[in-house]
């Protein structure tokens, strides 16, 4: 059993385990999904280390890798995973390695063969792998659309697709997808291709979350915000004072993966140490009256009235 790293769990003495759980983590090789493996691995679950060792967007991470980050230089794809598997095992974990690519469907089912073969279920999904492709939008091209997708959403889908019949046949799952305020939240100037696979990635959280719901299945997506390879090299300028550490979004995430957490469809924004839901609200707005069709006129004239904050409801 690994000793968890933070200490005791502030304002609680029952602590938060995951004892004989099974979580398949994608994307678990450096960033994020390293600390979503190790945290998982010291609240007592066993974890398939899932990366592929090397992006579809590598070559934008040399500059970050030649400035001396504490990445090789030189290393095998396949040695990424292992090298977290290995550093869970030394801890006293169980981990097992898998270098498959989340966007093909046949790498998605050795992911959840392996927690099968290895650990003899499955529990926990996160859907952490991801690539990052940003461009002035006219220098941005259908195939990059086409790589980003391929990677959040098809490989999203896939695991779970793969993981969702043990989890309906036990009655008992959790899936957190790693959305994104890009395609949530906010629009940035060059990530048109990511925002799009993330929305998509948040669309496809909710519904999966509504399939769940008859099968004790919930599905839940994070909005992280934390210092990373891609963060560092998005060009966006960061508070210099505030704490970005991966390590401060795996905790939140941990408590989404367990059986008390009764959260689902829900999508939280984390970063800093912070915690916050976010939800969708409409105005109270205007209702149009009258027998005849509704103008652009009448539009314009009650727009400010429309725009009125409230409790108004889709």
């Amino acid at each position: 059993m690994i000793r968890h790293r933070a200490g005791q769990t502030a304002g609680s003495s029952v602590p938060v385990r995951l004892d004989n759980r099974v979580a398949v983590v994608t994307g678990a090789g450096r960033g994020l999904g390293r600390e979503f493996a190790l945290e998982l691995a010291a609240r007592g679950a066993a974890v398939v280390v899932n990366d592929i060792g090397v992006s579809a967007d590598a070559s934008r991470y040399v500059p970050f890798i030649a400035a001396d980050h504490g990445e090789p230089a030189e290393e095998e794809p396949a040695t990424v995973a292992a090298r977290v598997a290995a550093e869970i095992g030394r801890l006293g974990g169980s981990a097992v390695a898998n270098a498959a690519d989340v966007a093909e469907e046949e790498g998605a089912r050795s992911i959840v063969a392996d927690a099968i073969r290895a650990f003899g279920r499955v529990d926990i999904v996160v859907n952490n792998a991801g690539v990052v492709i940003t461009a002035p939008f006219e220098d941005l091209t259908a195939d990059d659309l086409a790589t980003v997708q391929a990677v959040h959403v098809r490989g999203s889908f896939n695991v779970a697709r793969q993981a969702w019949p043990h989890l309906v046949a036990q009655e008992y799952g959790r899936i957190v997808n790693v959305c994104s305020v890009e395609g949530g939240l906010i629009g940035s100037p060059q990530f048109a291709a990511y925002a799009a696979a993330k929305g998509g990635l948040i669309g496809l959280t909710c519904a999966l979350a509504r399939d769940g719901d008859r099968h004790g299945i919930q599905v839940n997506g994070i909005l992280p915000a934390a210092a990373t390879r891609a963060s560092a090299l998005s060009g966006k300028k960061r508070a210099p004072h505030v704490d970005r550490s991966p390590a401060l979004v795996a905790a939140g995430l941990t408590w989404l993966c367990h059986e008390n957490c009764d959260a689902s469809g829900r999508l939280y924004a984390l970063t800093a140490g912070s915690m916050r839901m976010i939800f969708n609200t409409v105005t109270s707005g205007y209702v149009f009256e009258g027998s005849g069709p509704v103008t652009p006129e009448e539009v314009r004239d009650r727009w400010e009235q429309m725009l009125r904050p409230g409790t108004g409801r889709i």
